[in-house]
């Protein structure tokens, strides 16, 4: 399975779960952030997190093979082309619709927790179980800071975890750095472009912080 970043709270997550490559996209967001969405993405799968400019440019994302792109922004089970996604409904702090997600692709279990401004309470944990990668946002404003972020990994405690929502070249809205968070986590992180991994290769022991670069 592989793992990129195109800024914000927007992945690319892909693998080959039965034949052939399949791709799901996170959160795709408006240029008017300040960040140029990638023009050339396609995939199978597009959630969504929330509606506003950093997770609502649907339309960018290419259908592949001329199928139609399937798209989830609400609670549910749902399973495409071998990605299995459990949406479960996580409001934030003033009550705007907010979702979070369960994706398994490859026997990997990915949390997803778009632009969540609060911890999760027992009944979100019990919907989102296991986790073995936390894509959590850490950057503060409007969604969650470094103290904030490194409760939710004490909930869940993953294997591996990728802060989202971290301060980049060009963006409008101002985050912090991805350096308080992991200072607050007290561990080492590992930069990389990409995340290329498979489930016999995640950490079994210490929990590991990627730091991606943006795509």
């Amino acid at each position: 399975m592989q793992i990129s970043w195109n800024g914000l709270g927007s992945f690319v997550i892909s693998g080959k779960p039965i034949q052939g490559e399949v791709s799901l996209v996170t959160d795709p967001y408006q240029n008017e952030t300040g960040l140029r969405f990638p023009r050339t993405l396609s995939a199978s799968l597009v959630v969504q997190s929330h509606q506003s400019e950093m997770a609502d440019n649907l339309e960018a994302v290419a259908s592949p093979e001329d199928k139609k792109t399937f798209v989830v922004h609400h609670a549910g089970e749902y399973e495409v082309s071998g990605i299995f996604v459990t949406g479960v409904n996580a409001p934030l702090k003033d009550g705007t619709a907010h979702t979070v997600y369960r994706i398994e692709l490859e026997d990997i279990s990915i949390g997803f927790l778009g632009a969540l401004d609060r911890e999760l309470t027992d009944k979100e944990m019990e919907y989102l179980g296991a986790i073995d990668i936390l894509i959590v946002p850490a950057g503060g404003g409007s969604v969650l800071n470094a103290k904030g972020a490194a409760g939710v990994v004490g909930q869940i405690e993953p294997r591996l975890v990728i802060p989202s929502y971290v301060q980049v070249d060009g963006l409008k809205t101002k985050l912090d750095s991805e350096d308080a968070f992991i200072k607050e986590l007290g561990v080492s992180k590992e930069e990389m472009n990409k995340l290329k991994i498979t489930k016999s290769a995640l950490p079994q022991e210490d929990m590991g912080v990627i730091v991606l670069s943006r795509s």
